[in-house]
């Protein structure tokens, strides 16, 4: 039997309650010790992070959501320097689908981290991206959660899926454990935020390493000297 389709753009809180019984929770000790005992920066980060900063605060008000993404949030993901190769990788606008309960859940999520080299194999991390609050082109945090979602699904033993989703200079974190979501506060990037932002990705690149066990490419970045 055929299963209904869902996609990922037309999803809610709301609905993922209803269809998969997806429920926030307040407190979540896994978001909790990851946003916590966060990595420094270096100089070479810090004033990479500043010179997007400002162009961000340049052009916020006026660049749509691709100019978003190419000029402030596709460098600073670039930033932390997530990639292994063969081993993890950043992919945009890919498409993602699982089979959940009597449903395929469809779409192409802005970003994602995830095992593979060409192509996006098993995904660890989910990322959607808004210039503005949220309006009629949907839910951003609810679009997000239909990717971790898949994700979920692609990871055999169930672990903890994270994300993101940014709506134009504020960043949420989440983290969808079984049936449990929690999403942060926001993190501003017009301010002291976007080194916390910066902090938080690396932090998230030291448990996909752990996770993947290639811990030791960290231990090597961190004995090269910054410039």
């Amino acid at each position: 039997m055929e299963k209904e389709k869902l996609y990922m753009n037309q999803m809610t809180q709301q609905k993922l309650y209803k269809l998969f019984g997806l429920r926030k929770v307040s407190n979540n000790k896994i978001l909790n010790n990851w946003l916590s005992d966060l990595p420094s920066l270096n100089k070479e980060e810090i004033t990479i992070s500043k010179f997007y900063q400002g162009r961000l605060l340049d052009n916020l008000e006026v660049w749509n959501e691709q100019e978003l993404s190419l000029g402030f949030i596709g460098p600073i993901l670039n930033l932390v320097k997530f990639t292994i190769p063969y081993r993890l990788n950043l992919f945009a606008q890919r498409p993602l689908s699982g089979v959940i309960d009597n449903y395929e859940l469809i779409g192409k999520p802005d970003g994602i981290l995830a095992s593979g080299f060409q192509e996006p194999e098993m995904p660890f991390f989910a990322f959607q991206e808004y210039k503005k609050d949220i309006n009629s082109s949907g839910d951003p945090a609810a679009q997000n959660l239909a990717a971790m979602l898949i994700g979920q699904q692609q990871n055999e033993d169930n672990s903890v899926i994270y994300g993101c989703y940014v709506v134009g200079r504020f960043w949420y974190f989440m983290v969808l454990k079984g049936k449990e979501y929690t999403i942060s506060k926001d993190y501003s990037t017009t301010d002291d935020g976007i080194f916390e932002v910066v902090k938080i990705l690396k932090a998230l690149r030291s448990i996909l390493f752990k996770k993947l066990g290639i811990e030791e490419e960290i231990e090597k970045e961190e004995q090269v000297p910054s410039k």
